[in-house]
């Protein structure tokens, strides 16, 4: 069925003006429903491209893997008296730097025998083309490139610090050491390599500070050595009374001296030995060594289908919202009514193909389309013929009351039937206008002015003299007599301008001889024939085609017709799932 609450005069004063901005900037759970059912079709095939790419970046990327190792750091070093107390926390990021630090690194480099030109070559795509431009640019200025003996040592530790990670686990003491390349092997061996090659350099650093301890230790025991054990005894004492006295106390400050001396002398030999033996304590441990890890840790799978699918969404919501504001198809009677303020506007849903009817015989020179029929059509366009202003006929109930002075009038009646795009219907709604006229009584004639469509046979066509464009008269299946239809065509090569002035012509003609003419005429994009016509032509009947015409099309065809002579705006093929006849 038809919208046909559309189909209502347009005050005069406001032709083919279209609804202000901020109408059509409204935004209605409606618009965002249909946008929805007009664009998921589009977000699914987005989502099915990006999901198909993120599967082959997945499937053909190299694989990288993870190892971890975990070593636990011993306890930050006791503050001296005075000092503030240590923050564990502080310490432990501080350990995290000396992991990372040039020094263990470098110890690790060296130990895995990795400074060599098979571990530091770039071969990859970006290297070689950023050598060879280097080349080009160099031969290109007359310059040579400057030979610069590469320190393999250096980039090897550039490499083994961009593949590792050190992080602390929680608030402990123990860190874990990751280590990421594309051989699994690798990845553990290097990973075992930094834990071992730290504690290593850790226990290095403690024996030298215990060694300098240990020096600067022996030169005390053996200053407190001498003093320790040179004292010697009292042989004989003065024979003076006050000077034996004065003899046996420095004796006995003496070995008082000697006693404390050799209480510090016992004292650091004890501590040396215990320093001695807790120097062989690693200040770390390893408590988790690295294992050659199973699965790979990127791309991960998961992460790359659900960015494939958001990528995908987006991309597919990208793309139908810049196709909604570019393109402005017309799909809808909104669509059409929100483009130009029309309210003329009538809606034919899409006919299934079993629902056409093959009235009768048709003569081969005619279009196809002029033999069938389709109940459907003869309904709507019956309430679009009330309504126009020179349909005359018995039947009141589909005639209109408020046409323009039949009565009186001199000429016929020309309908202009045409559409901005081909193959939009406007031949199928001209001849069933034709057919809703003609079962009115009155006189009808459908004239096809589709001259650019291949010619006729030659005894077909009457090509008097002075006529650019020859006539063929036949007659098609109707509800009465039958429909008379004029086909007008070249009999030879002919202009855009003559065949336009020869239609005019002939709808001047056939004025006097029939009440009402029904003019199937090209589409404007081809031709300008509709225009030339527009002096003889009473009313317009403009198609349109759901989905295949856009909003600059109904613009550019509306420039050509007077607002006075649009009778109604046909949009053909809605989706009856979105059709609504009581709009």
């Amino acid at each position: 069925m038809l919208a046909m609450d559309h189909i209502v005069v347009q005050p005069s004063g406001s032709p083919h003006q279209p609804i202000p901005p901020k109408d059509r900037d409204e935004l209605t759970a409606k618009d965002i429903s249909r946008f929805v059912r007009s664009s998921w079709r589009l977000c699914l095939l987005w989502m099915v491209l990006s999901l198909g790419v993120g599967g082959a970046y997945a499937v053909l990327s190299p694989g990288y893997y993870t190892a971890y190792a975990t070593i636990l750091l011993s306890s930050p070093p006791a503050s001296q008296p005075g000092e503030a107390e240590a923050d564990e926390r502080v310490y432990v990021e501080s350990q995290i730097q000396v992991i990372q630090s040039d020094e263990v690194v470098g110890r690790v480099v060296d130990d895995t025998g990795l400074a060599n030109e098979e571990f530091v070559m770039d071969d990859s795509l970006r290297a070689r083309i950023s050598s060879y431009v280097r080349s080009q640019l160099a031969s290109l200025f007359g310059t040579e490139l400057p030979t610069v003996e590469p320190n393999i040592r250096h980039q090897a530790m550039v490499l083994v610090r961009r593949a590792f990670s050190v992080s602390q686990l929680g608030f402990s003491s123990a860190v874990e050491i990751g280590v990421t390349s594309t051989d699994p092997q690798f990845s553990a061996m290097l990973a075992n390599a930094i834990a071992d090659g730290y504690i290593g350099n850790q226990r290095e650093r403690r024996r030298a500070a215990r060694a300098e301890e240990a020096s600067d230790l022996h030169k005390r025991l053996a200053e407190l050595r001498e003093k320790a054990f040179a004292t010697e005894s009292l042989k004989e004492l003065p024979s003076d009374p006050q000077s034996a006295e004065t003899a046996r106390i420095l004796f006995r400050e003496q070995q008082s001296a000697a006693e404390v001396y050799r209480s510090l002398y016992n004292a650091l030999l004890q501590r040396s030995q215990s320093d001695s033996a807790s120097s062989l304590i690693p200040s770390a441990r390893v408590i988790t060594a690295a294992e050659p890890p199973r699965q790979r840790s990127w791309p991960p799978t998961v992460l790359v289908v659900a960015l494939s699918v958001m990528a995908g969404g987006v991309a597919g919501v990208g793309h139908a919202l810049i196709r909604q504001a570019l393109n402005h198809r017309l799909i809808t009677i909104e669509d059409v009514h929100r483009s130009t303020g029309l309210d003329r506007i009538v809606g034919i849903p899409r006919i299934p193909r079993r629902r056409w009817n093959v009235v009768g015989p048709c003569e081969q020179s005619l279009q196809p389309v002029y033999s069938k029929d389709a109940p459907e059509l003869h309904s709507s366009l019956s309430k679009i013929a009330t309504r126009m202003r020179g349909v005359q006929g018995r039947q009141v109930s589909k005639v209109a009351t408020r046409m323009r002075g039949v009565q009186g009038r001199q000429g016929g009646f020309v309908i202009g039937v045409a559409s901005p795009l081909g193959k939009s219907g406007s031949s199928t709604v001209a001849v069933h206008l034709a057919r809703v006229i003609a079962a009115t009584g009155q006189k009808t004639l459908l004239v096809d002015a589709n001259w650019q469509k291949p010619s006729m046979d030659q005894p077909m066509l009457n090509a008097e003299p002075g006529r650019k464009l020859a006539r063929a008269l036949a007659t098609i299946p109707a509800d009465q007599e039958g429909l008379e239809v004029l086909a007008l065509r070249p009999t030879g090569s002919i202009s855009d301008l003559n065949a336009s002035l020869s239609i005019s012509a002939a709808l001047q003609h056939l004025q006097q001889e029939y009440s009402c003419i029904v003019v199937d005429f090209h589409s404007t994009d081809r031709t300008a024939d509709l225009e030339a016509a527009m002096g003889v032509i009473s009313d317009v009947l403009l198609v349109l085609k759901a989905r295949r015409t856009y909003a600059d099309h109904l613009e550019g065809i509306l420039r050509i017709i007077p607002a006075e002579k649009l009778s109604a705006v046909i949009l053909t093929r809605i989706n009856r799932a979105a059709f609504s006849p009581n709009r």
